[in-house]
């Protein structure tokens, strides 16, 4: 019984999640601290560092 309990609370948690996402990222990109944070840290990935610098300088 807990174990489907549990099942169906991360199944409704997981459906709730994916139908807000955009509304999610809205509020968290609107924060200049944590978007400045996301892109300091997508830009520390080597391949799309190195992909986006071939595109910016051809």
């Amino acid at each position: 019984m807990r174990h489907i309990v549990l099942v169906l609370t991360l199944l409704v948690v997981g459906t709730l999640g994916y139908q807000m996402r955009y509304r999610v990222l809205n509020s968290l990109f609107g924060n200049s601290f944590i978007r400045s944070l996301a892109v300091r840290s997508f830009f520390n990935l080597p391949f799309v560092r190195d992909r986006l610098m071939k595109q910016v300088f051809r």
